[in-house]
């Protein structure tokens, strides 16, 4: 399995085919809009995913929604229409778990396997290896496909059957945003309260009420700096959304990611969906 197939060639996809082109994997790459980055690091842009397909040994997607992902795959040049019998796809896109389950089908019955493979890490997390891989699915398929898991991005763990990646993931980001919102209100408590932000940072950074979100967003957070975005806000609250979902099809009322996921609704209403998620500071400080 040395050739692998990138389909999704934007701030997650094009590191991802980098970091599997440095670990010595040949890299067949599509991008709607085309991908001179990947030819100029020495991948090859097919014209379709079908061509990725019929090209690759392994293939790989991560696109921004459920509906691309079913074009890449079912689509009138979608992978199925070239896809070899034995071909595993690791699809790492963060949709609803029965619409993946669905495509994972149709894969099947054409003869090859399709995994659900989220990764929990912002996009400046990719090339250094510091994000985490939810691998998930037939455990024979995920062994196969090891080698390329371990070029991807960092760590990656089995979770277990098809499905368990992207629920983990949901939990990861309940606590991404949760965490990010209690990081914004700790922020402006201290703001109003004039004291020393840079004093109080450095202080709580080694404290127990420290987190990676503090450590890492504080400082946006009390320079105001939120453009460039390492984490959108609106890449992530179509996450947001799904994880209401899915915890109310458990019956959990979740109160607390309720309570934040507003403070991230009300920054997209208020346009600032290209801003870093820090940006819910000024949700809740005010112009102060």
């Amino acid at each position: 399995m040395d050739r692998v197939g990138v389909i999704g060639l934007g701030k997650m996809g094009l590191p991802i085919a980098t970091n599997l082109m440095d670990r010595g994997f040949a890299v067949i790459g599509y991008r709607r809009s085309g991908s001179p980055e990947l030819a100029a690091a020495g991948g090859i842009v097919a014209a379709s995913p079908a061509e990725v397909a019929d090209a690759a040994d392994v293939l790989l997607s991560i696109v921004p929604d459920a509906e691309a992902v079913e074009e890449v795959i079912t689509g009138p040049d979608g992978t199925l229409k070239q896809l070899r019998p034995g071909t595993i796809h690791l699809e790492m896109s963060t949709i609803d778990v029965p619409r993946k389950a669905r495509l994972r089908d149709e894969v099947q019955a054409r003869g090859g396997d399709l995994l659900d493979c989220p990764i929990s890490g912002s996009p400046g997390m990719v090339a250094p290896r510091l994000a985490t891989t939810f691998a998930s699915g037939d455990q024979d398929s995920v062994d196969a496909v090891a080698k390329v898991l371990d070029a991807i991005s960092g760590p990656w763990v089995y979770t277990g059957a098809f499905g368990t990646g992207a629920q983990l993931k949901y939990i990861a980001n309940l606590l991404l945003a949760v965490h990010t919102v209690a990081a914004a209100e700790a922020m402006a408590l201290a703001r109003r309260s004039g004291l020393d932000l840079d004093l109080v940072q450095r202080t709580l950074d080694t404290s127990i009420a420290s987190s990676a979100i503090w450590t890492q967003r504080g400082p946006l957070m009390a320079e105001r700096r939120y453009d460039p975005a390492p984490g959108p806000v609106r890449t992530l609250h179509p996450i947001l959304e799904q994880i209401a979902d899915y915890a109310a099809r458990t019956g959990l009322a979740a109160p607390v990611f309720a309570a934040a996921k507003e403070i991230f609704d009300q920054a997209l209403a208020d346009g600032h969906g290209d801003l870093d998620i820090a940006c819910v500071h000024d949700q809740i400080a005010g112009a102060q």
